[in-house]
């Protein structure tokens, strides 16, 4: 009966997990000074936030530390991109229906880096942990195609 129990249980906690890693990063970026300021769309080089990448994408297993600090803070920087995408789409009088269909993309890459940054913190093997490092690196990717996309459409406000 033991047994029976224990696998009812680890679903609910993979997601107890997930919903816990999500509510964290929510309190870390509205903790933040200006964080209830009203959002205006900040200008992020490109050329910084692939420099971020390009120092996270090689570490190791032992380098652990280092890659979720770096993570957290692009997945903070996603967060503050989305914040001014969605303060420009409050301004926005036409164009809603495209806009937004493109907004569904970058909030489907969001959504896929938090699963796999919650796929990080259970990877226990230096194989696993690369295996779920590099799946971040795609997830990182998709997720800045998807801003760059909304930042170069043509959507009028």
């Amino acid at each position: 009966m033991g047994a029976s129990r224990d696998y009812a249980v680890m679903p609910a906690t993979a997601s107890f997990r997930r919903l816990v890693l999500l509510a964290g990063l929510m309190v870390i970026v509205a903790g933040r000074p200006g964080a209830r300021l009203n959002a205006e769309p900040v200008d992020v080089p490109e050329q910084t936030a692939q420099q971020a990448w390009s120092d996270l994408k090689d570490d190791t297993y032992d380098q652990r530390a280092h890659f979720t600090a770096g993570v957290n803070r692009l997945s903070a920087r996603l967060n503050d991109q989305i914040r001014a995408l969605r303060a420009k789409r409050a301004g926005m009088t036409t164009d809603l229906k495209d806009w937004d269909f493109m907004m569904k993309d970058v909030d489907d890459a969001r959504s896929m880096l938090t699963s796999r940054m919650t796929e990080l913190s259970q990877a226990n093997t230096p194989e696993t942990w690369q295996a779920a490092r590099d799946n971040i690196g795609d997830a990182w990717t998709r997720a800045e195609a998807a801003v760059d996309k909304m930042n170069t459409t043509t959507a009028s406000s």
